[in-house]
């Protein structure tokens, strides 16, 4: 079993969804159902580590990462012997290069 470490950035891609779908869309269930499906695909990463697909199936640029989408989002990762590191949680439609490599904060 795999240890899983979520991100600051992550831990905020949650709280800006929820927030999103809740107050934005005016749908409080869908936010509710949309958190419990991205954290049990992340807790899933516990077990399938390797679940997820190569970021470079995405880009042209070779790394590491690796994504595992769930509803309308990616969940970005690392693994490594013994541990998930989980980078962000964005949209399928956001600007993914910026996001994992630019916007570092």
């Amino acid at each position: 079993m795999f240890r899983v470490i979520v991100s600051k950035a992550a831990q905020r891609d949650l709280v800006n969804i929820r927030n999103y779908i809740r107050d934005e869309l005016c749908n409080p269930d869908a936010a509710g159902r949309i958190i419990r499906e991205l954290r049990t695909a992340v807790q899933d990463l516990r077990s399938f580590p390797n679940r997820g697909r190569p970021l470079d199936t995405m880009i042209s640029i070779h790394t590491e990462y690796r994504y595992l989408p769930c509803e309308n989002y990616c969940i970005f990762y690392l693994a490594s012997e013994n541990e998930v590191f989980i980078i962000r949680i964005l949209h399928q439609k956001q600007d993914t290069l910026k996001a994992l490599f630019i916007d570092l904060d």
